[in-house]
């Protein structure tokens, strides 16, 4: 049985491919004007569908209950963090020279670590993994500054070494993610007419709005090319 989001999903996706066979069309007859001499001045036909508004009757069948997301131990995410420590320290050819850095830090993040892990597990909000971050962050810049390392390191490196551990506490932060809840739900005709009842049946009128997209190009600051979406 589909959640009423994959439902729901599922209608907006139809729309985004119908646009896009609308655009293909509309490719393929900007061609056939090109080549005609008495076409090849005229504008070109473009079909939109600007807004959309749908009357769905749907039964909802079943209501799935949220999880909540768990942390990993404090245990694993710090063996995890000091790894990538030792593998990036490695990489940038510091690894010999920071042994102080690495016991600051060793011991700055472990206590960061147990103190949102225990925070998190007492709050009665979403567990995030943002929050592990930061705190392994903050023990970070923390244990530079504590050491010489912060003045020896060049700030390219400290970049990179600040970007890899953010990068690795995030993923492995979470033992298990958070599901939101669910209602479960049908939009087939069939099961709409077998199963529906005034206590398990609604109606949902539903407007679409298009919103196009195009693809523009810039510069980066290395001299290299970006391509984002902008809307159009």
């Amino acid at each position: 049985m589909p959640d009423l989001s994959e439902v729901l999903g599922s209608m907006m996706i139809s729309l985004v491919h119908a646009r896009r066979m609308a655009d293909e069309e509309t490719a393929a007859v900007a061609e056939y004007y090109k080549d005609n001499p008495l076409l090849e001045g005229m504008s070109l036909p473009r079909v939109r569908v600007p807004e959309l508004t749908i009357d769905l009757p749907v039964t909802i069948d079943d209501h799935a209950d949220a999880t909540r997301a768990q942390l990993d131990t404090p245990g694993n995410i710090h063996k995890a963090l000091m790894q990538q420590l030792n593998s990036t320290l490695d990489d940038e050819d510091i690894l010999s020279s920071t042994k102080t850095f690495q016991s600051q830090f060793n011991k700055d993040a472990k206590k960061a670590i147990e103190r949102v892990y225990e925070q998190q597990k007492s709050t009665s909000g979403k567990i995030t993994r943002e929050a592990m971050v930061r705190a392994v962050d903050d023990a970070l810049q923390s244990s530079l500054k504590k050491s010489s390392a912060g003045e020896e390191i060049a700030a390219v490196k400290k970049t990179a070494l600040t970007e890899a551990l953010r990068h690795r506490v995030s993923s492995v932060a979470l033992k298990s993610p958070s599901i939101p809840a669910s209602l479960k739900a049908s939009a087939l005709t069939s099961d709409v007419k077998e199963k529906s009842t005034p206590e398990s049946s609604v109606r949902l009128s539903i407007t679409l709005r298009e919103e196009g997209l195009e693809w523009a190009t810039s510069e980066s600051g290395k001299g290299g090319k970006r391509s984002h979406l902008l809307p159009e």
